[in-house]
């Protein structure tokens, strides 16, 4: 008989439940790693005012020291050009030369002061800007009093010129004022003085046209917290490069949090699948608990309708005396007790079965011998067997020890399965031995029977309550699926266990365990009962 689920509307909550924990985890990781983002956005964000505040107050540093310079410049007096600016150019560090020119872009008598005291190397450069340097600069289109820079690589060596056109009204003359900064100036003692305000918390580096560093030192594994950007106007063949001290810990703190926000998401999102997971094997569990005992109750209602019937049909045909000979009235009666034993059978199960479900099961320890256990126990199934024709073939061994148990939990355990291999064991002989193992610890209560056998994947399965083979709900045999549960209980209330070796369609061979105990009697006073003592196995 297969057994029919019902589908629970609970099951129908299970898809919402889990489509909802996706949602949140996939809201929760999304938020933290928002949240993350905008972290580091925000440090990142900083990093880049400061450069941007930075780079600026370079630039303006120059661009103000040049024009406070070309507002020195008197184009009225220009004869007096060289003496006057002889002595501003050797008062301002951060302008190593000026040079005036006329509008032909030449050179104006007298327009030319280096204050470099070596004469050589003040004209050497006077001639490399007059040949190389001035074609660059777009003075033609230049607008008056507009300040502008260039900033050149010429043979290697960088140079930085700020020009400006200024036109003379008194003269209707235009001239060119051209400076040259001072870069060894701006990097030895410019730069340190406006980065030491950020020097304890970031790594600053000034990067050339060459990718050589001109300033700070190379800074590396920054990622995303490195500001790099040129200058805009005045040595813009230099790049400005920032990053926070901390910043190797910064991408570590960054990375340890995304994992560990991800860790944890996924545990809290893995602990909500286990758990749903759970309630659905919980109820499915149940369900099928549900469903068996369903069948309990029918298969129970069917056995114990069977002897009933027995037994009322040949009690009515004693009564009425419709006996026709001694013999028959014999045979009623055995019949009746007959099937009175099996109702009783059948009762004490279900009782036993109930108290073991309540755990109130309890099992009173004597010294016995198993083996008259197991005799006594036989003579209950002779009688059927006989009738059935079945052969019933028992092996007991000589001198089994005797051992603490339940004498009648060990009857009932072996009705069970003798039972069990009279109703699917077929025609077959059906074998009973009791032996002691090979190291004499153990003793070994064997049932065989030759008929359906039980698959491999349900031989663990059959000691389950209410549990029946599939080869046995395709039959007509009627069970309670308890009696094996029973078995397995009493086994273990005895310190043993209960094995199966079976293959399908070859029969199966139950196997009892039993450790034997050390049992040490001694006579009481009255030379009565013996005390007994149940020791290790």
């Amino acid at each position: 008989m297969k057994i029919r689920r019902q589908l629970s509307p609970l099951y129908l909550s299970f898809p919402l439940v889990l489509i909802a924990a996706l949602a949140l985890a996939r809201y929760s990781y999304r938020n933290a790693r928002q949240l993350a983002q905008n972290s580091e956005g925000s440090v990142i964000a900083g990093l880049f005012a400061l450069g941007d505040q930075t780079r600026s107050r370079v630039e303006s540093f120059v661009i103000d020291s040049d024009r406070e310079l070309f507002n020195l410049v008197d184009l009225e007096h220009l004869q007096d050009f060289s003496r006057r600016w002889s002595e501003i150019v050797r008062l301002s560090h951060a302008v190593e030369a000026a040079i005036v020119l006329d509008e032909n872009q030449q050179l104006v008598r007298g327009g030319y002061v280096n204050k470099r005291r070596n004469k050589p190397e003040a004209e050497a450069f006077l001639r490399l800007f007059m040949d190389r340097i001035r074609p660059e600069l777009p003075l033609a289109e230049q607008r008056p009093d507009f300040h502008r820079h260039l900033h050149t690589n010429v043979d290697g060596v960088d140079y930085l010129l700020s020009y400006i056109k200024r036109y003379d009204a008194a003269r209707n003359r235009v001239f060119y004022i051209i400076l040259k900064v001072n870069l060894d100036y701006l990097v030895g003692t410019s730069f340190p003085e406006m980065f030491e305000s950020i020097a304890g918390r970031f790594l600053v580096s000034v990067i050339g046209s060459r990718g050589e560093v001109i300033f700070g030192q190379p800074i590396s594994g920054a990622g995303k917290y490195l500001y790099d950007k040129r200058f805009e106007s005045t040595v813009y063949q230099w790049r400005l490069q920032m990053a926070p001290l901390d910043n190797v810990k910064l991408r570590a703190g960054s990375q340890k949090q995304a994992l560990a926000d991800t860790i944890l998401i996924g545990l809290m999102l893995g602990l909500i699948l286990i758990g749903t997971a759970f309630l659905v094997y919980s109820i499915s569990t149940e369900q099928r608990l549900s469903a068996l005992k369903s069948e309990f109750i029918s298969n129970v209602s069917h056995e114990l309708k069977t002897p009933l019937s027995l037994i009322r049909m040949f009690a009515e045909l004693l009564m009425l005396g419709k006996v026709k000979t001694p013999e028959k009235g014999r045979e009623y009666a055995g019949i009746i007790t007959r099937e009175s034993e099996r109702l009783s059978r059948l009762i004490d199960n279900v009782l036993d079965f109930s108290r073991m479900e309540r755990g109130k099961a309890a099992y009173e320890m004597k010294p016995g011998d198993l083996g008259e256990v197991v005799e006594r126990a036989l003579d209950f199934f002779r009688y059927r067997l006989e009738r059935e024709g079945r052969q019933l073939e028992v092996d007991i061994a000589q001198s089994i020890p005797r051992t603490l148990l339940d004498e009648n939990a060990m009857t009932l355990l072996l009705l069970n399965l003798v039972d069990n291999a009279v109703k699917y064991g077929g025609t077959g002989p059906i074998a009973v031995r009791l032996c002691v193992s090979p190291r004499g610890k153990e003793i070994l209560l064997s049932v065989t029977d030759h008929g359906l056998g039980i698959a491999p994947d349900e031989q663990r399965k059959i000691f389950e309550r209410f549990y029946r083979t599939r080869a046995v709900r395709n039959t007509n045999i009627r069970g309670s699926g308890i009696g094996l549960a029973l078995v397995k209980h009493i086994a273990e209330a005895h310190g043993g266990h209960i094995t199966v070796d079976s293959q399908g369609g070859k029969g199966s061979t139950f196997t009892l365990t039993l450790p034997v105990s050390a049992i040490k009697e001694e006579p009481d006073e009255a030379g009565g009962d013996a005390a007994f003592d149940k020791g290790d196995s």
